[in-house]
């Protein structure tokens, strides 16, 4: 791996890439349950389900796909390939998935089947261009801060395409012309689904082309003899073993089906609970943009002044006790009721403040994430970027898929009632749905405190393990 010069364009492209995968994971979480189960009549249950197989899947092909990425040789190296391959699929499923064929809506079984097939392919497809790209971090620096730079433009890059789309959704696609809450009307979705696969194209290949220059100053992989099946697998696992690795592993899980959890439920509390519309919701994310971009300057600072562990830790604190606290306040009586003038900035107060705090440890979580790659060469003397990434990422889906799934079997708990107004939800299923969703949250929010704290690379444990591994 040859030296050269991390210019701007390289960092902004790189960080272009998250992008797509922002506008992806924003539908999964906030729009793919309630289109699904509110919009088509599928059974919240069964839409959580498929998502799930879909996550199944991705166990067995996320690290397959990571290691075939670590060791490929081609001229255009071993991560380009793969994502210019994968653009046109992704897009095509993703566009698809929102835009079901007629028949397919016949019946729950029908339906079910359509959405796993679709959840599984944008999964594959996705997969096979985002641990490509995700690992060139490894690749374009070995700096302990310079990588939470660059994974703070990826996470706000990411951010920003998520809540663009979201943006879009609110204030385009789902107002409806008679005045009533488009949230819950499928013509817009339609749309929505074609103009996010548009953007996700536009996104992928200029990531790709705008990272392509980078192509021959990265790791060029040894030769390799076709190894089997079991060898390969063994290979997998002896990255999996390294504890930093399964610390932040086995955290991610947790952090990640809390976080997809709430996500698939916040526009059902942003619309039965809180009484919200998309005018208001619109104004939401575009302070979630706001919040997104302030957090990357704060990260690196972080980064400088602290260790990433501890100011991952503090802000993952700050998320434990602060999150819960306006849906407390409501069941208290403290926070004042819909339709008051004070709620909404209040609402928006605690938004951007939680969700600051949020993306300050995402991008934390995934600087520490490449520090990994070193620590794990150290023990098996193989650069495994992919395969780290690709475990990510897998926990990371975890947004959309084990989440999802604890939000499915809660709607159906509370028997929230399909395409139902505001305004005649039994005032009683919103509080069922409060008292079965906090304690939830809470739980996997914990677990994966107590997980992450075991992470151990310092600054100094990475120094060490970078001039360790230099000749690799």
């Amino acid at each position: 791996m040859s030296s050269f010069k991390l210019d701007n364009s390289i960092k902004f492209y790189y960080g272009l890439g998250a992008a797509p995968y922002g506008i992806k994971d924003n539908g999964f979480s906030y729009f793919l349950l309630i289109f699904y189960s509110q919009v088509l009549g599928l059974s919240p249950v069964l839409a959580s389900l498929a998502l799930t197989v879909a996550i199944i899947v991705d166990a067995v092909t996320d690290p397959l796909i990571g290691y075939v990425s670590d060791n490929w040789r081609s001229k255009w190296g071993r991560r380009h390939p793969f994502m210019y391959w994968s653009i046109i699929p992704i897009c095509v499923s993703y566009g698809l998935m929102w835009n079901p064929p007629e028949a397919v809506l016949a019946t729950q079984g029908t339906m079910f089947a359509f959405l796993v097939v679709m959840a599984v392919s944008i999964r594959i497809f996705l997969t096979f261009f985002e641990v490509p790209n995700t690992a060139l971090i490894s690749e374009l620096t070995t700096d302990y801060d310079q990588r939470t730079g660059l994974m703070g433009l990826r996470f706000m890059f990411g951010w920003l395409g998520g809540i663009g789309m979201a943006f879009l959704g609110y204030s385009v696609f789902f107002q409806a012309a008679d005045g009533s809450n488009g949230i819950l009307q499928a013509e817009g979705y339609a749309h929505y689904g074609v103009a996010a696969a548009c953007l996700m194209f536009v996104g992928m290949l200029a990531s790709s082309l705008g990272t392509h220059k980078t192509i021959p100053h990265l790791h060029v992989p040894p030769h390799k003899d076709i190894l089997s099946p079991r060898q390969i697998i063994g290979e997998v696992l002896d990255v999996m073993k390294n504890r930093n690795f399964m610390a932040l592993f086995l955290a991610s899980i947790f952090f990640g089906t809390a976080s997809g959890f709430t996500a698939a439920l916040s526009i059902y509390f942003s619309t039965f609970f809180w009484g919200l519309v998309p005018s208001q919701l619109a104004i939401l994310t575009m302070l979630q943009a706001v919040a997104a971009i302030c957090a990357v300057p704060l990260a690196r600072r972080l980064s400088e002044r602290f260790d990433k562990r501890r100011a991952a830790l503090g802000s993952f604190l700050f998320i434990l006790v602060w999150g819960p606290t306006m849906l407390i306040g409501r069941l208290l009586d403290i926070v004042p009721e819909n339709g008051d003038p004070m709620l909404f900035p209040m609402l928006l107060a605690h938004n951007f403040t939680n969700l600051l705090a949020a993306i300050v440890f995402f991008i934390m979580f995934g600087s520490m994430m490449a520090d990994v790659v070193e620590d794990s060469a150290v023990d098996t003397a193989r650069r495994s970027e992919g395969i780290v990434f690709a475990a990510r990422g897998f926990a990371g889906k975890m947004v959309t898929g084990l989440g999802i799934m604890m939000a499915g079997a809660v709607l159906s708990i509370i028997d929230l009632p399909r395409n139902a107004k505001p305004e005649d939800v039994d005032p009683d299923q919103l509080v069922d749905l409060v008292l079965f969703a906090a304690p939830l949250e809470a739980v996997f929010y914990i677990a994966a405190f107590f997980v992450f704290r075991r992470y151990r690379i310092s600054r100094g444990k990475h120094n060490q393990n970078v001039e360790a591994v230099a000749g690799l």
